[in-house]
């Protein structure tokens, strides 16, 4: 072989070792940048999922807290106590079903009922049905047990004699250190699973024995993620917790890294979860890993895209080491083509890194657009609006329109914004206070109160006039606990909108000025309604009374209101305004000077 072709031999041997080097590096760098994209995504997917599923569990603490102090208000009755002293008197149970019947309208609670010692039910809401519980035997109940030793018990699963699922809280009625018998209300949570059924992506909540209660899918419901072990099939077995219903197992296959897979869906999910205070219970969230998969691709395309510009300079490079004569003639056109496709290559990365922002962008909307179905009008908006602007900008960026991209990116960034403070007021409003007084100014608890409800002044078409004069004491602060005094204010400029509904003039006045005792502020909440009946008024602050219709209140907003105030050494009353309508004063002492 002459040495021309053995340089040449040698030549083509370098180049192959050349180009098999790059190929390993275009694989390097496409799995590499694929890891690295698809662990943001994933990250930012999980950060989103957080405040939806905080919000999710506060409303179903929400629907459980709404009933859970019931029994021990119904302990404070009288009615139920004659009944327990003298239970074979018709009249007292005849008393006692009406009276809870009554509260179990007012509060929507399933079924209210009352037990002996012995667990024997011997007054019902819902004595007038044909599965009524009256007469009906629970001691082998857990929240029975527990109540009649440790003075209260909670439980959830399906009732025996209804055969609908419920959470029941049971609370001792006493008589100093004789326990007389056991209140207890069952609870309905179906109204939180029908809001759940609008959601974008699936929940379900778990409780200690691995069955689903609650789910935004009903075909999960009452199934079982592993099956029962012999201990817990004894148990369940002996509380009929879940009696006439066949627990099946959910087809549910775990992945690595908090993954997971559902028989029935095509989407691979991140799985979430979160402890329900006060209950063994877990939500789960899931969340579709589809935006994980495309920001994968991404990265493995911006890999590859890395290794052709390392190719191209390494070609270069190499056309420079030629002789000076050829490089001399080709150098102009060879600089110009690695200049173009420098720029290519440069345009496409800034492309992918677009792509890459909005695709976030987008996840990020899109899990705050989804908090849940009854949060109030005022997010249904801008979600709506958040839905088809990212899809519109999906659609441009597929097809190459980045103009239009950047313009319904710009939308979204403005609806985020305004949800942000609401649901930023509505998680700060929704945390459980410490119930530490401290200086708050009335501006700021009336301002936060009024966010909460911007959506009812609205739609009843009332106008709010706020007057706070300068130059009141301590600079217009109180001492109360900030939280509990914006709950306070909420509930009576609820009760004010409410007042002024259908009214012809519809105007609500909050004034504050120095109280007639020294060391305290006075605010006046006073609306143009029909004012308050005179017979009205003795009960105004009494349980469970309320002029609302059926369903649109309880009865307990005014007496909550006033032990609130009365903790903070104020107090809280009402009157009828000299021009028509009714005023609420709220006074409490003036905040502490540093």
């Amino acid at each position: 072989m002459s040495q021309p072709e053995t340089d040449r031999a040698r030549n083509r041997v370098k180049t192959g070792l050349i180009a098999a080097a790059f190929a390993l590096s275009a694989f390097l760098l496409a799995w590499a940048g694929g890891a690295l994209a698809a662990r943001l995504a994933r990250d930012n997917l999980a950060e989103a999922a957080g405040p939806r599923r905080a919000l999710y569990v506060a409303g179903l603490r929400s629907e459980l807290t709404r009933h859970e102090t019931l029994p021990a208000i119904l302990a404070l009755s009288q009615t139920l106590r004659r009944v327990l002293h003298a239970p074979d008197d018709p009249a007292a149970v005849a008393e006692a079903n009406l009276y809870m019947e009554r509260i179990a309208d007012r509060t929507g609670a399933a079924a209210l009922y009352l037990l002996d010692t012995g667990g024997t039910t011997l007054a019902a809401s819902n004595w007038r049905r044909p599965d009524s519980f009256v007469g009906r035997n629970f001691a082998y109940r857990p929240y029975f047990r527990e109540a009649l030793a440790g003075g209260s018990g909670r439980f959830y699963g399906i009732g025996t004699t209804s055969r609908e699922p419920g959470h029941y809280f049971a609370r001792a009625l006493e008589d100093g250190a004789l326990t007389l018998g056991i209140t207890v209300v069952k609870v309905s949570l179906a109204p939180v699973e029908r809001s759940w059924a609008q959601a974008a992506d699936p929940i379900l909540v778990v409780d200690a024995n691995g069955v689903v209660i609650l789910s935004s899918n009903p075909d999960w419901t009452f199934r079982m993620l592993a099956a029962p072990t012999a201990a817990e099939q004894v148990r369940l077995a002996d509380t009929r917790q879940y009696e006439g219903v066949r627990l099946r197992p959910l087809d549910w296959r775990p992945g690595p890294d908090g993954t997971a897979s559902l028989a029935g869906l095509p989407d691979r999910y991140l799985v979430t979860g979160s402890a329900v205070e006060g209950t063994p219970w877990r939500l789960y969230l899931l969340s579709s890993l589809d935006g994980v998969d495309l920001a994968r691709d991404i990265g493995r395309t911006a890999g590859v895209g890395l290794t052709a510009l390392l190719a191209l300079a390494w070609l270069y490079w190499r056309q420079r080491r030629r002789t000076r004569l050829a490089w001399r003639r080709a150098a102009a056109a060879l600089e110009g083509q690695v200049a173009a496709r420098t720029a290519e290559l440069v345009a496409a990365n800034q492309d992918l890194h677009r792509a890459q922002d909005g695709l976030v962008q987008a996840a990020k909307l899109a899990a705050l657009g989804q908090l849940s179905a009854g949060i109030t009008h005022e997010l249904n908006q801008p979600l709506a609006a958040l839905r088809t602007f990212s899809d519109n900008a999906a659609t441009f960026l597929e097809r190459g329109r980045l103009d239009r991209v950047a313009e319904n990116l710009r939308h979204i960034a403005g609806l985020t914004e305004r949800m942000a403070r609401i649901t930023g007021q509505l998680r700060t409003f929704a945390r459980r206070s410490d119930n530490r007084p401290e200086n708050v100014p009335l501006a700021r608890a009336i301002d936060n109160a009024l966010t909460l409800l911007v959506e009812k002044t609205r739609r009843t078409g009332a106008v709010m006039v706020i007057d706070l004069p300068e130059g009141l004491p301590a600079g217009g602060q109180v001492r109360c606990d900030p939280l509990r005094l914006e709950q306070v204010l909420v509930n009576l400029l609820g009760n004010a909108l409410d007042a002024v509904a259908g009214a012809p003039v519809r105007r609500v006045r909050v004034t504050a000025g120095p109280a007639a005792a020294a060391g305290r502020l006075r605010l006046d909440i006073a609306d143009s309604g029909p004012g308050i009946a005179p017979a009205d008024m003795p009960r105004l602050f009494e349980p469970f009374f309320t002029t609302k219709a059926p369903g649109l209140g309880l009865g307990l907003g005014l007496v909550i209101s006033a032990g609130i105030i009365r903790d903070h050494d104020g107090s809280l009353s009402a009157a009828n305004g000299p021009d028509g309508g009714a005023v609420f004063s709220v006074e409490l002492p003036v905040g502490e000077q540093a």
